[in-house]
């Protein structure tokens, strides 16, 4: 009987959880490479590599056998799954796990069957790869130790997918949380090392585009004395609603970063000088209102700056040239 392989049509997407590695599997050639070597070696006419989870049998593999065939193999190379261990049935007629099933009783009728199960893990058993043959046959030792070694072998590639699938979903978990992580979970501000990435990148545009930028560090002086005169409000909400306030006064492309306490630092970006002198004044007007649910407060703050503008630095100054420029300010 001439192998024929399935297409990818014929069966669907699986599902199969690996321990902690739950993935999806599909029928490609790594595993129709496990069928056909066993075929070839063992001089078998069928051989099939399935999968068994929770009662559901799926098949990734399937060599001498047409789809509709192959759907009907399915259960019977299940059987080795269900045994535990290496299952030899040298004439399916006269097996009664297998003699009423319509490859055995007609065509391609066959008759001797070896299955071994796939361990993926430790301690579980995923699946099989069985061989068949139309003829009654015993099977020898040989013949199992090779059958053995294809098992290993398809469980091997399905530990590959499980891990290369679990990777995956961590990417996209960690993609998911990365916003959360690049920010400071007080303020909502950018954390300093997000903002130092932000900075390098505008640095980098900046010289690009011809135009310029300032950082700008912040220190309100008189936070401590404003947060505990009369105002019956935890410092945690003073700073969200102060970096709120600071945040929205920056230009589309400006950014704000919270550097603890009443300390931040923001990114003013602008076409040129006069652009980026404007949002600065805007920024750092030391009057400004925080409102809450019940809370509504006038500042009037005490500001200490450290100001640092690219346009007045030498040409091809980097971020790290401005930050210190800027912090260097601030302290002075």
């Amino acid at each position: 009987m001439q192998g024929v392989s399935l297409t990818d049509g014929d069966v669907q997407h699986i599902e199969l959880p690996l321990g902690n590695h739950g993935t999806w599997l599909s029928r490609d050639d790594r595993f129709d490479r496990v069928t056909r070597t066993a075929l070839r070696l063992l001089d078998r006419g069928e051989s099939l590599v399935c999968l068994v989870e929770e009662g559901a049998h799926w098949l990734l593999s399937a060599q001498g056998l047409d789809a509709a065939e192959a759907a009907t193999a399915v259960p019977m190379c299940s059987q080795a799954v269900m045994q535990g261990k290496v299952l030899m049935v040298p004439d399916m007629r006269v097996d009664p796990r297998f003699w009423d099933n319509a490859l055995v009783t007609g065509p391609p009728f066959l008759r001797s069957y070896v299955g071994v199960p796939l361990s993926p893990e430790r301690g579980s058993q995923a699946g099989a790869i069985c061989v068949m043959d139309p003829d009654v046959a015993a099977f020898r030792y040989h013949d199992i130790e090779v059958l053995e070694d294809m098992a290993h072998m398809a469980a091997s590639e399905m530990r590959v997918t499980a891990l290369s699938q679990a990777r995956k979903r961590l990417e996209e978990c960690l993609a998911r949380l990365e916003p959360h992580l690049r920010l400071d979970p007080v303020t909502g501000c950018w954390n300093v090392r997000a903002f130092r990435d932000l900075v390098a990148r505008a640095v980098h545009r900046a010289a690009q585009e011809q135009s310029t930028l300032a950082l700008c560090y912040v220190r309100v002086r008189n936070f401590e004395s404003r947060n505990t005169a009369g105002m019956p409000v935890r410092a945690e909400v003073v700073r969200r609603l102060l970096g709120q306030v600071l945040g929205s006064r920056l230009p589309g492309q400006g950014a704000l970063a919270s550097l603890g306490g009443a300390d931040f630092c923001a990114l003013v970006p602008g076409a040129h000088a006069l652009d980026v002198e404007a949002h600065l004044a805007a920024f750092t007007y030391p009057q400004l209102s925080l409102a809450a649910p019940g809370l509504r407060v006038d500042l009037d703050l005490q500001l200490q700056f450290g100001l640092a503008l690219l346009h007045e630095m030498p040409a091809g100054t980097s971020a790290t040239e401005i930050w210190a420029t800027a912090l260097a300010k601030l302290d002075a």
